[in-house]
């Protein structure tokens, strides 16, 4: 008798090498896509701290200590997504713009700022999934958005 199929053993070897390579893809498709959030933040925080500073020009005294106070006023306004929650402190007479964005979703929490000098900022334990590095020994990026002495962007 010739019988032609695959035997249960086939099978579940398919199964299981399936299994090892979606473990393996999983979560650096999970990073990827915290990437591409954090990539559409990025550009939201680059347009409103841009924003602020032409504001600040036209305005050299305003202060102002959230972004829902001034959003009206700049030539740009960014809503809040189903990823981020925009926020933003300046001071105009001290140069002293900071806009940043927090994330908190599936297990995942951060958030991301620009500085005075522009540079970005991250503040959480999933910084390091960003292409952050910590200047402290336990890689953590915890200190506050604004404080430069926590972490660093590497990419």
């Amino acid at each position: 008798m010739n019988t032609k199929g695959f035997t249960l053993i086939e099978l579940l070897v398919v199964v299981l090498i399936i299994g090892i390579l979606s473990s393996v893809a999983l979560p650096q498709y999970q990073k990827t896509v915290l990437k591409s959030r954090a990539a559409e933040a990025w550009a939201n925080l680059n347009a409103i701290y841009k924003a602020s500073q032409s504001y600040c020009l036209e305005n050299p005294t305003g202060r102002v200590y959230s972004y829902s106070e001034i959003k009206e006023a700049l030539p740009i306004t960014v809503e809040n997504s189903n990823n981020f929650t925009y926020d933003l402190y300046f001071e105009c007479s001290a140069n002293d713009i900071q806009p940043f964005a927090s994330y908190s979703k599936g297990g995942k929490s951060f958030s991301l700022g620009i500085d005075v000098k522009g540079r970005r900022l991250c503040s959480g334990k999933d910084c390091r999934d960003l292409g952050f590095v910590s200047y402290d020994s336990d890689a953590s990026c915890m200190s506050g958005v604004g404080d430069s002495s926590g972490c660093y962007y590497m990419n």
